[in-house]
């Protein structure tokens, strides 16, 4: 009896033993070893093989796999890959669903930061059990397929931090979705169309541009709802802030207008508020009023009255953004105009702005349907040879102010900003030992150093030469705090050293270090460093061009007249490029000296530019020679030598394919689709207009640098699937 019995519990243990992948049907087995082969083998799959007891694996932070009867239901899989990592061109979006697609019992599927890229296939739909779908940190680009919204059984939806772009499509299908976040996209513009039982909708940092829709008031499971740093317009709506179920609210960097009625009521859950950021005027309504309110209430950069004015604009900030919104540019003219010739003014331009509006929508979509044709599955920008030609789109005044909020996504995962003591800067830099001494100009002296954590830092040491008040100092040190970006050499913390009333002051700043060369080290020193391929030169020029763009719009004026010479952008382990070198706001020298109506600081002490919209331009300009060098290899020592290399990139894109290629930097060759060094050969000379006036804006030219990206990525595709067929 005793015998029987143990031979029954072997067999019982031997048929439960995970030792074999028998947990797992052969056929899953063998798709989850093709993911390992199509996701390049990311360490969390590192150790997958066909003996793998896939169904009794521990669960991780990186790796989760969940079965039932042999199937596998649930799998989520973080990658480690830096932002500015993709997988190979060899990679393919429709072949990884192609695969997953045979694993029809999932129902919760999450990859997250694996570098993946490419459109996401509309036969995605055909994982139709799903019930949350997690791609963020990814890089996928297109429009989300319509298809998605036959997936009826999604209750969570995260397409968080990728490139998709283009309208959202109808999800009010998705009937039992309660989770929706897009945030960090580039969707656009019309408000998406959505079902009523959302529970958590954010659509942060994207390209919404219309006004906040009245069917939101029918969302009442709704408590978390962020549109923050869109281009949002209109009034806000009075019932958002009542409905049943809200706890969290943030409507900041938008260009929302108009004051509170005083009727508005708050919900009993809400939590917090944040309306920072807009254009909005009058006073906040008494239930969102900090003496008589628990909800935390954020509401600086609008115009609201009675507010503190070190964080609430005049009155004619908000007008002026507002007008700026509906009324195209106008030149300013000498004389004084009577306030009939205004109001005529303000009216015969709203009339015609519609009507000119109206007219390049029509001239505009006529000539896309005429100039366009297919590559590789996507629309293409079809140009005439040796007619450089970029599009551009002047920014409002308003949208100008409120980009400020979207290139913010780039200070992501930046160690926090902090105060540092003298004491611990001297004992990272042995006292300040000579030996430690990096660089001594006229920016001050440079130290490296080793902090206490372990990690490299450089000390900017910068004396001041006159005495400032402590309110003075006080608002420089909040605007460098700012300055923290994955393309800039990042301001990590300030000391502050004052003698006696504010004299002989001495500001440390305290910098990240890198030390993996400069761009044009890894465009020339082929012997030490790794060469950059066109993909890699491509993306540390979008790097650069971010960088720019955020000290363009991260303060008021902005940072303009930049040292952008090649040598000044430095390239970190992951060949991320920052810039380096960049100016710093300058305290202003009295309180009569004013940039602009809002900020006491200068862009540049003794800057040769006399506005910021000319030193903007400027900063194109030294942008251009950065990407001539990225395309030729040949650097620039002559006024002489630029125009020649410039008229010769003309010529040879009035001629032929093979002259544009043949001007190219010989390690590249071959490496390129010719249509993204096409547009990135335009781009750089639209840079390099001796008229600063007839050089793009830095938006345009990071949209056509990114365009340039995605017809890399296709042509690449293109080529691995006729060499493999």
């Amino acid at each position: 009896m005793i015998l029987h019995l143990l031979l029954i519990l072997i067999l019982i243990l031997t048929s439960t033993s995970p030792s074999s992948s028998q947990n797992l049907s052969p056929s899953q087995s063998k798709t989850l070893l093709r993911l390992q082969r199509l996701l390049e083998y990311p360490s969390s799959l590192s150790s997958f093989s066909s003996n793998t007891p896939f169904c009794y694996l521990p669960p991780s932070p990186s790796l989760s796999i969940s079965c039932s009867s042999s199937l596998l239901t649930s799998l989520s899989i973080t990658g480690d890959k830096p932002p500015s990592l993709t997988l190979s061109p060899t990679f393919s979006s429709d072949s990884l669903f192609t695969t997953l697609s045979r694993l029809p019992s999932l129902t919760s599927l999450s990859l997250v930061s694996l570098g993946l890229w490419g459109p996401l296939p509309s036969k995605l739909h055909r994982l139709s059990n799903l019930k949350s779908l997690n791609l963020t940190s990814n890089h996928f680009y297109g429009s989300i397929p319509p298809e998605l919204s036959t997936m009826t059984n999604l209750q969570a939806l995260i397409l968080r931090g990728n490139s998709l772009n283009g309208t959202v499509p109808d999800l009010r299908p998705l009937s039992s979705i309660t989770d929706l976040d897009l945030s960090g996209n580039l969707l656009g513009p019309d408000f998406p169309s959505l079902g009523k039982t959302l529970v958590s909708l954010v659509l942060a940092r994207n390209h919404f541009h219309s006004p906040i829709p009245p069917w939101l008031q029918s969302l009442d499971k709704l408590q978390k709802l962020d549109v923050s740093s869109n281009r949002i317009v209109g009034n806000i709506p009075p019932f958002l802030f009542s409905l049943s179920s809200i706890q969290y609210l943030d409507l900041s960097g938008n260009g929302l207008t108009g004051a509170f009625p005083a009727s508005v009521a708050c919900a009993d859950e809400l939590g917090y508020v944040d309306v920072s950021n807009n254009l909005l005027t009058g006073g906040l309504p008494l239930c969102l009023r900090s003496n008589s309110s628990k909800i935390f209430v954020l509401n600086s950069g609008n115009c609201f009255i009675g507010g503190d004015p070190k964080y609430q604009h005049s009155g004619s900030y908000c007008n002026q953004g507002a007008l700026a919104a509906v009324l195209p540019p106008v030149e300013k003219k000498s004389g004084s105009k009577s306030q009939l010739g205004l109001i005529l003014g303000i009216v015969g331009g709203i009339i015609g702005g519609a009507v000119v509006v109206s007219l390049l929508l029509f001239v505009a979509l006529r000539r896309m349907k005429q100039e366009t044709f297919a590559y590789d599955g996507k629309l293409l920008k079809k140009s005439d040879p040796g007619l450089p030609s970029i599009q551009v789109a002047p920014r409002t005044p308003a949208e100008t102010r409120h980009m400020s909020q979207a290139v913010r996504i780039g200070t992501i995962g930046l160690t926090p900003y902090r105060v540092f003591s003298l004491e611990e800067l001297e004992e990272a830099t042995n006292d300040f030992d000579p030996e430690h001494l990096i660089e001594e100009g006229p920016q001050g002296k440079f130290y490296k150093g080793w902090h206490r954590d372990g990690s490299t830092i450089m000390v900017r040491c910068i004396k001041l030469k006159q005495k400032y008040s402590t309110q003075s100092l006080l608002q420089f040190t909040e605007t460098i705090s700012k300055l923290r970006h994955r393309h800039l050499v990042s301001i990590l913390g300030h000391c502050v050293v004052s003698g006696q009333d504010n004299a002989n002051t001495t500001i440390f700043l305290v910098m990240e270090f890198v030390s993996n060369g400069t761009l044009r080290s890894h465009l020339t020193e082929w012997r030490k460093r790794e060469m950059l391929k066109w993909p890699q030169r491509v993306a540390a020029a979008i790097g650069v061009a971010r960088g720019i763009q955020f000290l363009h719009t991260v303060a008021v004026p902005g940072i303009v007249g930049n040292n952008l010479a090649i040598e000044n952008i430095l390239l970190d382990e992951t060949l991320t490029a920052k810039i380096n070198n960049y100016n710093l706001p300058v305290l202003s020298k009295n309180k009569n000296n004013k940039i602009g109506s809002e900020s006491p600081f200068s862009t540049c002490e003794g800057s040769e530019f006399g506005s910021v919209e000319h030193g903007e331009k400027e900063d194109v300009y030294q942008l251009g020679l950065i990407l001539l060098e990225i395309i030729t290899g040949k650097p620039t020592q002559s006024r002489s030598e630029l125009d020649t290399l410039k008229l010769q990139l003309q010529k040879s894109l009035a001629e032929n394919t093979a002259k544009l290629k043949a001007m190219t930097d010989p390690t590249i060759r071959g490496t390129f689709a010719y249509d993204s060094l096409r547009t990135a050969v335009e781009v750089t000379l639209n840079c390099l207009s001796n008229e600063p006036k007839e050089r793009p804006s830095i938006d345009d030219v990071l949209w056509n640098l990114q365009y340039s990206v995605q017809v890399q990525d296709g042509w690449a595709s293109s080529e691995n699937l006729s060499t493999q067929s």
